[in-house]
């Protein structure tokens, strides 16, 4: 097995820099991996299927001198040593979908090496099958497999109680690879078969995910930050269930669905009226509306038991995403909840017949049926924020306590008016993570889950989610509407970019692209089909700084119903998408 060498012109997202004292972070869907810039080894965290904690491994190997550069891709990282011993390279892989990681070490400085492996399971003795080229940890059905390639000089293992130290030592002069997966028997020797394709597994792991939205602008911290950011959202929806829901609308808004469904399933044991929204969005955008349908009757049967203010939102977006998937009756059932939701969501505590008391969170509690209570983060604001930003016109954000997660919502905002400020104030977010973020560069959210109070949905949303939602909603105005072939694009482009081009925005099953460009007055749109079945409907309004004094469609003078808006002119345009079509717009 090999890991091919991995450089900074190597295609893919990459940070190159010389190594800090910071820490790092790779991840893949079932492994994340942390380490210290300066320092070899790192910890890893296997997730099960369902994205809960598992096995962990630490690798510690032996000094190996002083961490020179460092290289950085989502779910691979490169570093280089140099002490007395000589050099050595580290390389990492985290898989972007199988439950394993690959440690590989090289070089002079790793001849003869000691590499300590800290093993643990949640069980606290688990079974220890020592091989000559690994080891195997089972307990309750699940395994840790360790396997080293080619096989070391030795292998000492300790039981401490609840956890294994290995102390392994490497032959000299060669390249000595380590894998550990972790799962079911057969899970770990899938991932251990898989291992054998390593490079392959590495240049996934450099790239962004496919046929999902793509920004172009030349502006590598802005196309490479979005698709890094949409890459990282995978791992946070596992380890932060409390911020799924905007995980999970970033990740379908940019058309990947895999992010989507797993904080789909993480919604539906934990916050039902979230999962709701998340499933009208997914039948929206791309027109499957089976989980849609199935909250859909959960809702309507415990409806009248939920205090949710997003209830009135959701329960009207699933019947929007439902119009043609369900019954007359289911419809009006629905429209009639969201109505009645939306009614009761308007009442104060004061004239409310119902006790609250204060939430930690700044919000109140709201009584359930059936004598329990739970506490939901109530904002005046908060549902029509959701139902604005997902319509493409996101209004006065609900600010919550993540700095920079409300920082992304007010540049959201600000797109309508001011798309110059907000596009540096959006980002300024981003360059922040890019360059350090709270666990090392690239992230925009802290490693772990925050912990929540009992019986209580904690109002910190991820930043990393907001920062795509800024984008896509605020920036780009999208609004999909699938089941009936229907795309709202209302673009509002910062005037100092003079091109900007979008790729793989997604509807039903097919993507378009929109092209941007500025020359003096006058400002040119091309949008075009790429993967297109049925030829969507597309309700373009872009808009633009000043007064439009004319505008042509496909070179044809167009007499449109220009309107007025906070100093900008939004030009509405309806047409089919069957073939590239142009719309020049020259300002006043």
């Amino acid at each position: 097995m090999s890991i091919p060498p991995l450089n900074p012109a190597l295609p893919g997202l990459c940070i190159a820099q010389p190594a800090l004292a910071e820490p790092f972070l790779l991840e893949g869907e079932r492994v994340r991996f942390v380490g210290s810039q300066t320092r070899s080894g790192g910890q890893a965290l296997f997730r099960d299927t369902g994205g809960s904690a598992g096995m962990t491994a630490g690798i510690r190997p032996d000094a190996l001198g002083h961490a020179a550069n460092l290289v950085l891709y989502p779910g691979v990282s490169r570093r280089d040593f140099t002490g007395s011993r000589g050099s050595a390279v580290e390389s990492v892989v985290a898989a972007r979908t199988l439950p394993f990681l690959a440690w590989q070490l090289s070089g002079s400085a790793a001849d003869g090496a000691r590499i300590h492996l800290d093993l643990a399971t949640p069980h606290p003795s688990p079974d220890v099958q020592a091989h000559a080229d690994g080891l195997v940890l089972l307990a309750d059905g699940q395994e840790l497999r360790l396997q080293i390639t080619p096989a070391p000089a030795g292998i000492e293992v300790v039981d401490s109680g609840g956890g294994v130290t290995a102390s392994i030592t490497l032959i000299g002069d060669t390249k000595h690879t380590l894998v550990l997966a972790s799962g079911t028997p057969s899970e770990t020797e899938h991932a251990t078969r898989a291992a054998r394709h390593l490079s392959g597994h590495a240049l996934r792991a450099t790239q962004a995910a496919e046929h999902t939205l793509r920004a172009v602008t030349g502006v590598e911290a802005v196309d490479d930050g979005l698709a890094w950011a949409l890459s990282r959202s995978g791992g946070l929806v596992a380890e932060r269930p409390t911020a799924a829901l905007g995980l999970g609308l970033a990740a379908i808004a940019f058309g990947h669905r895999t992010t989507a469904d797993a904080a789909l399933s993480r919604l539906q044991t934990s916050d039902l009226v979230g999962a709701g929204l998340l499933a009208a969005q997914i039948g929206s955008a791309t027109g499957d509306t089976g989980p849609a349908a199935d909250i859909a009757g959960r809702l309507l049967g415990e409806g009248s038991a939920v205090a949710d203010e997003r209830l009135g939102l959701t329960a009207l977006s699933l019947a929007d995403a439902l119009q043609y998937g369900a019954t007359s009756e289911v419809l009006a059932a629905l429209r009639a909840l969201g109505a009645q939701a939306r009614h009761a969501s308007h009442l104060t505590p004061a004239n409310s017949s119902a006790t609250t008391t204060p939430s930690p969170t700044g919000g109140i509690s709201l009584p359930m049926a059936g004598g329990s209570s739970t506490h939901v983060p109530v904002d005046a604001s908060a549902s029509s924020w959701l139902r604005d930003l997902l319509s493409g016109d996101p209004g006065v954000p609900a600010l919550v306590e993540d700095v920079r997660s409300s920082r992304a919502r007010r540049a959201a905002s600000a797109f309508r008016s001011e798309p110059d400020r907000a596009w540096a104030d959006w980002r300024a977010v981003l360059d922040e993570g890019l360059v350090r973020g709270p666990a090392g560069p690239a992230t925009w959210d802290d490693l772990t889950s925050l912990p929540a109070l009992p019986d209580q949905i904690m109002d910190r949303p991820a930043a990393t989610g907001e920062l795509i939602l800024a984008f896509v909603h605020g920036m780009l105005g999208l609004s999909p509407d699938a089941p009936v072939g229907r795309l709202r694009l209302a673009p509002r482009i910062p005037e100092h970019l003079t091109r900007f081009a979008a790729e793989g925005i997604p509807i039903g099953e097919g993507t378009i692209r929109m092209a941007y460009e500025r020359s003096g007055a006058e400002v040119l749109f091309t949008l075009e089909p790429e993967r297109i079945g049925v030829p969507p409907l597309l309700v373009f309004e872009p808009s633009v700084s000043g007064e439009a004094r004319s505008v042509e469609v496909d070179g044809a003078a167009a007499e449109l119903d220009l309107r007025s808006d906070t100093g900008r002119t939004v030009v509405p345009v309806q047409l089919p998408l069957d073939s590239p079509r142009t719309v020049r717009i020259t300002i006043g």
